[in-house]
């Protein structure tokens, strides 16, 4: 299904389609000829931009798969290749190469372009490079105004020489057609999968004894003709060199597309959402105020890509539409609404960040995480309590130099408590909670006021006892809020003397707290751990806020 629909859909998401064997690459310098291959001069070319290195105007030009083998591309390739010169690896033989393929082309072609490009390539002695010339750039020639790259007849040596002689004949799984030459080893590799080779990546391949099955090799375990494996392959790499259609974080990349849709990209709200843009959604695509548009029926795709054994993995693959695609993201905006640290309201949260909330960088992400977290903001699917876990634990580990539980985090763990809950009780989980009875969330909420009573009885205090204590208060309360709430008094008593109206107002929250609390629990489950953190995050959101409107009313009066 997906190589069928990046098929379908290549024309339209790489532009004009190339010849076969054929593809869109800078060529910098033009090597201009007469009739009978006299050398003119050079040309360089541009692309037109003035930021940075220019690579050269872009234009279709043979390709090829190299990897350390010599291969050259027809006329058009590098200096180590056209001319024998600036390659540290077997330049001769390189150029050798180019030259022998150039004339298989004359030969077989009868150009006059052609062999005009093979006399001054078999001349004594080929013009020095001009300035500015670098190893990698792309030389082409011009032959009295025409480039024989252009020409049909060249394209169409360069279809057939490229074909591989190990083909069979047989029914192609892209696009149906019987009888057709199937590709042992697909023409495009896969650029830009994290995991990947350099030089590209096999979407479809079996390199060893273990995948081949009855007597089918390579790519023929999955027969694909040529002209399909061209235009998938392209597609997807167009997809993948777009900063607009791609999502890439750790091992994982998604790539998205609409082609009757082109200006919709779901990465404005999954990469760093801008607040205006989600507010907007929100307001059109939440439940109930759902308003279609024509842009909402087109078809929308989204796939999973990592790389693994020189393989392309797809990870997932999503087939909906626009309007579906947003009303998820806005259902997923809903969920993950948690106010933010100082209780100002929370900012809209990127997959990326929310990922590395789990984790100490974002290196040790693992794929699944990443997949889940696009899943559910995609396609509404459910958030695993493994996702919830992660979120617990990086909360009651995190060092003491560190917010125990963060905003991104409080996001990850609101959203996947909520995923299952009416719209109105959802929403109740945005901030501080103060008629919730739940004995873990009111656990959480005391931590953070005994948390507040210390640091305001001990001014500058680096350590709280948040850090010693939060692993253990938010997994078995029992066990240690008796040791929190007599180490408390302590320091309540010291307030009492230096600032009365702080203890009163930390004293009467206790009490109330207290209240709601008939009893601490001797073990939490994972969800009641999560509540706690929730009611931690909640309190001290909560508690700042009021610091900040107290220091406002203040500074008003004055």
């Amino acid at each position: 299904m997906i190589l069928q629909q990046l098929n379908k859909d290549s024309e339209r998401l790489i532009g004009e389609m190339p010849p076969p064997m054929f593809d869109k690459k800078p060529v910098r310098w033009l090597i201009d000829l007469k009739s009978d291959g006299t050398f003119r001069g050079w040309i360089r070319l541009s692309s037109g931009t003035e930021a940075g290195k220019d690579p050269g105007k872009e234009m279709f030009v043979p390709f090829i798969t190299r990897s350390s083998n010599i291969a050259p591309a027809l006329l058009a390739d590098t200096p180590g290749y056209v001319l024998g010169i600036m390659d540290s690896k077997n330049p001769e033989k390189k150029h050798q190469a180019f030259v022998d393929l150039v004339k298989k082309c004359a030969e077989k072609t009868k150009l006059p372009s052609v062999e005009a490009v093979l006399k001054f390539l078999s001349s004594e002695k080929l013009p020095d490079p001009p300035e500015g010339m670098q190893e990698g750039d792309r030389i082409t020639f011009r032959v009295d105004g025409e480039l024989p790259i252009e020409h049909k007849k060249v394209q169409e040596f360069w279809a057939l020489y490229t074909s591989d002689p190990r083909s069979k004949h047989g029914q192609c799984l892209v696009c149906g057609r019987e009888n057709i030459p199937l590709e042992v080893n697909l023409p495009v590799k896969i650029k830009g999968v994290p995991g990947g080779q350099p030089s590209g990546t096999q979407i479809v391949s079996a390199n060893a004894d273990a995948f081949e099955s009855y007597g089918l090799e390579r790519a023929l375990t999955s027969p694909i003709c040529r002209q399909c494996g061209e235009k998938f392959g392209k597609a997807l790499n167009a997809l993948l060199s777009h900063e607009n259609s791609h999502l890439r974080v750790g091992p994982l990349v998604y790539v998205f597309w609409s082609v009757d849709a082109p200006g919709f990209s779901p990465l404005s709200f999954l990469r760093e959402p801008d607040p205006n843009l989600v507010k907007d959604l929100l307001s059109s695509y939440s439940t109930g105020k759902k308003v279609l548009i024509e842009e909402d029926t087109a078809a929308f795709y989204a796939t999973a890509l990592s790389a693994a054994g020189g393989r392309v993995v797809v990870r997932d693959w999503l087939s909906t539409t626009v309007g579906s695609a947003k009303t998820s993201l806005a259902r997923w905006f809903e969920l993950q609404d948690v106010v933010d640290w100082d209780g100002s309201p929370g900012r809209p949260l990127g997959i990326r960040e929310m990922a590395l909330s789990l984790y100490r960088k974002v290196d040790d992400i693992p794929a699944w995480v990443i997949k889940d977290l696009v899943s559910a903001a995609l396609h509404q699917t459910l958030l695993p309590d493994s996702i919830l876990s992660l979120a617990v634990r990086r909360s009651q580990v995190s060092g003491s130099e560190e917010p125990k539980v963060t905003h991104s985090r409080a996001a990850v763990i609101k959203a996947v408590l909520s995923q299952n809950l009416p719209l109105e009780e959802a929403k109740n989980m945005t901030e501080l909670n103060a008629t919730s009875k739940n004995p873990a969330y009111l656990c959480g909420r005391l931590l953070a006021v005994l948390e507040s009573v210390q640091r305001q009885a001990v001014p500058g205090i680096k350590g709280t006892l948040v850090g010693s204590f939060f692993g253990s208060a938010s997994s078995a309360p029992a066990s240690v809020f008796g040791n929190l709430l007599r180490l408390a008094q302590s320091h309540l008593e010291k307030l009492r003397k230096t600032n009365e109206p702080a203890y009163h107002a930390l004293q009467t929250r206790i009490e109330s707290i207290l209240a709601d609390l008939e009893a601490f629990p001797s073990t939490l489950s994972l969800r009641e751990q999560a509540l706690f953190c929730l009611g931690y995050y909640h309190q001290r959101a909560a508690d700042r806020k009021s610091a900040r409107e107290r220091s406002q009313a203040n500074s008003d009066e004055e």
